[in-house]
């Protein structure tokens, strides 16, 4: 029981091509497609870790990075070549960031570099011991007011593996050896707050496990949102999903797979399906969606 992967996390940008030719020259990430608002303006773009899609999500916020370096998001790199070019280049770009870490041998990492990126996102490239096939989402750290009420969220709710401590944060295991990790704060950042639109966090649960945390992400402490893309008549069938908040408004999705994969359908299919399914209910899309709020 648990939940399996992280499968994909999105986080705000304000400025797509920028943001783009960072997370590709300089992080060594690959594009993989841009998606479009109704209007045809831009939306955000996927670039891969590997099978891991990371959304570089418009409009971005308005919001300083956090004290805490949470929300952080890791990126295991291949190999220890590519990760000193990334550190080197990391360090002479004017970014700030903190010195190169050598993790101790019970660590998951084996050395990390954390920074904060062109748009106030706390990253960490790492390199890794727990087997995972990098490039790859390796972790991400969330903050938390209640340690105990969110540790008692990750390991009762969505089943991860309690996997200790390290410089301050507390971690929990995937089963396929990825991270998540929460921080102790006296209050919750502006980043944590105002994380921006469409941004969050997904994990792949087994069908037989998305009932069960269903039922459970509620009755300790999360609140479901349900999903929009069902809805929307965007999901292939057998898939299910919900998209949800923890206990200290981490926006967050689980998703059982069907044996369809939708995930990449046009755009102008999209806008269709969203368009059509909307009207039935008498509703229209956000100026969001339209793109009035994305450029």
């Amino acid at each position: 029981m648990g939940a399996e992967t992280l499968d994909h996390i999105a986080f705000p940008v304000r400025d797509l091509p920028r943001s783009e030719k960072f997370y590709q020259e300089t992080i060594g990430l690959k594009f993989h497609t841009q998606r479009k608002n109704a209007d045809g303006s831009p939306r955000h773009t996927y670039v891969l870790a590997g099978e891991n899609i990371i959304g570089l999500t418009l409009p971005g916020v308005q919001v300083p990075a956090s004290e805490s370096e949470a929300p952080r998001y890791g990126i295991a790199l291949d190999s220890e070549a590519s990760f000193a070019r990334a550190a080197k280049e990391i360090q002479a770009s004017g970014l700030a960031c903190g010195d190169v870490v050598e993790h101790p041998a019970d660590s998951f990492r084996v050395r990390s570099l954390t920074f904060i990126d062109p748009d106030d996102n706390h990253i960490e490239i790492c390199l890794t011991r727990r087997g995972l096939s990098a490039p790859c989402v390796s972790h991400v750290v969330f903050e938390t007011k209640d340690l105990a009420k969110a540790s008692r969220f990750w390991t009762e709710a969505l089943g991860l593996k309690p996997a200790g401590a390290e410089r301050g944060e507390t971690f929990f295991e995937f089963q396929n050896g990825q991270m998540l990790g929460i921080k102790q704060v006296n209050e919750l950042s502006e980043r944590t707050k105002k994380h921006g639109r469409a941004c969050h966090v997904a994990f792949n649960v087994s069908q037989q496990d998305f009932d069960r945390m269903l039922v459970a992400i509620p009755e300790l402490g999360g609140r479901s949102l349900g999903d929009h893309r069902s809805e929307d008549g965007l999901r292939p069938p057998g898939e299910r999903s919900i998209y949800f908040f923890d206990t200290d408004n981490n926006y967050l999705q689980i998703t059982a797979h069907g044996t369809e994969n939708w995930d990449l359908l046009p755009d102008e299919e999209k806008w269709r399906r969203i368009q059509e399914n909307r009207a039935k209910i008498g509703k229209g899309i956000s100026s969001f969606d339209a793109g009035k709020r994305a450029k």
